[in-house]
């Protein structure tokens, strides 16, 4: 009798767990679903896009487009979660306490960003000669300034999961860009089609994520214009502002170092092959990864959100050993799902390379090593889940040092083996960013896991499946 009732408490409390981690992971899943489904139809979008472009601008306009996107991409990480990643965090009340504080760090780091732009733009038009590129940058810089109406929005949305949101957003301004960039393509704008929409989609972004979105107000909020600002409520704004920066700091270095990991090969190639073959590269980089990286970049968001929410909810009456179950069986199931997605995706592309690239994209690009890198950098594309997956879980327990660290490390290996690879040819650094990519990424995730949940090391990674 004893052992059976005995029995009867385990099946009772794993059919508690079981469906308990099935609940959480329907939660990521229904935000994976909006995100990714955006992403997708917004892929869509830019492959017909794309297909026009292929066949109006040259490799070497290519090349202009991929320096001046990837010098945007690489500085807006700087602003994208200076501030979201510690307030996602935060209980309502202290939520509502720092919007004021984070709307200022947001307008403060945006300015920055512009500025930065500018510079860097400066510096491409005396490397590469080429004075055509200042006033693209320049006008790109301008989203910066557009930015912080609507980022304490977005992240009240990912705050309260509400990643349909999210991805609406996403998907309009994917939309609206593609559509402006195609019409502007065919009306002979040149570069300019591809600038001027990226610019205008930041209104259509900031308008999703405002549509019936009030920001919670602090409880003081009202008496502010009958007293004023005292020198206790600058010190206050002054201390809150310092906080953010100083828990979003690391973590946006640590987006930045992961983004310019994502782009280096494209800084590389420019400097050492020139513009003409980053263009061929950045091309065929975009039409062989850009579905599942945008597939990579939803997962990250939502799972984020996804496995801090433990702190938030009534995870946080049970004891940590249970709590830290919870995560990492939340950890491998989304891992592994979001690879499964992946891999039928990357492999069928690669398949079906030899067949559509030159009967969509054209004969000319046959001409260049494109079907090659295709293949190439599409199989790197089947261990980048991990490496994001690694990243979001030591972000959400607190080891973002460790987590720069170690994105260091990946980008000096990745930069050492391009500019080893661009010693021949741009075939070569697609060969070596897919090594890189197939070896480094699955060690940095066995790393990470091991990391984080070693006090539970006598649970195997089998036993959470």
């Amino acid at each position: 009798m004893f052992l059976a009732s005995k029995w009867q408490t385990c099946r009772q409390t794993s059919r508690r767990a079981y469906s308990q981690a099935i609940a959480g992971f329907s939660a990521l899943g229904k935000s994976m679903l909006w995100l990714g489904s955006a992403q997708f139809s917004g892929r869509l979008v830019r492959v017909v896009s794309s297909i026009l472009l292929a066949r109006i601008f040259t490799p070497e306009i290519f090349g202009q487009v991929a320096i001046i996107v990837t010098s945007f991409e690489l500085i807006c990480t700087l602003t994208r979660r200076i501030t979201s990643v510690t307030l996602i965090r935060m209980n309502d009340e202290d939520f509502a306490k720092h919007l004021s504080s984070a709307n200022w760090v947001n307008i403060i780091v945006c300015v920055f960003a512009l500025l930065l732009m500018v510079i860097v733009g400066f510096g491409l038009v005396y490397y590469y000669q080429m004075p055509s590129l200042l006033w693209p940058m320049i006008v790109m810089s301008a989203s910066f300034l557009l930015l912080p109406l609507g980022m304490n929005y977005a992240t009240l949305n990912l705050r309260n999961n509400n990643m349909r949101i999210v991805g609406r957003a996403n998907l309009w301004q994917t939309i609206s860009d593609g559509v402006l960039t195609a019409l502007l393509a065919i009306a002979g704008m040149g570069i300019w089609a591809v600038i001027i929409p990226k610019v205008l989609v930041i209104f259509v972004w900031i308008a999703v994520h405002r549509y019936q979105n009030p920001l919670p107000s602090h409880g003081n909020a009202k008496r502010k214009f009958q007293t004023g600002y005292s020198a206790a409520k600058f010190n206050t704004a002054k201390s809150q502002c310092t906080m953010l920066l100083r828990t979003g700091v690391p973590v946006v270095l640590s987006d930045v170092v992961i983004a310019l990991r994502q782009h280096i090969d494209y800084l590389l190639i420019g400097y050492f092959l020139g513009l003409e073959a980053l263009g061929v590269y950045f091309f065929v980089y975009n039409i062989s990864l850009g579905i599942s990286l945008g597939l990579v970049n939803s997962f990250g968001t939502a799972f984020y959100s996804y496995i801090c929410s433990h702190s938030k909810s009534k995870l946080q009456a049970l004891k940590p050993e249970n709590t830290q179950d919870c995560q990492r069986r939340k950890f491998i199931n989304s891992s592994f799902a979001i690879m499964a997605v992946t891999s039928v995706i990357i492999i069928s592309q690669t398949a079906l390379a030899p067949w559509y690239v030159p009967f969509i994209y054209g004969d000319k690009w046959l001409a260049t090593d494109a079907l090659s890198l295709f293949t190439f950098l599409c199989l790197s594309g089947l261990t980048r889940p991990l490496a994001e997956a690694a990243s979001q879980l030591l972000l959400a327990n607190n080891l973002g040092k460790l987590n720069l660290k170690i994105n260091l490390f990946l980008t000096a290996t990745l930069a050492a083996a391009i500019i080893v690879g661009a010693q021949i040819s741009t075939l070569a650094v697609a060969q070596a960013v897919m090594l890189c990519c197939l070896t480094l990424m699955p060690a940095v995730f066995y790393f990470s896991y091991n990391k984080v949940f070693r006090t539970n090391a006598h649970l195997s990674i089998g036993e959470s499946l």
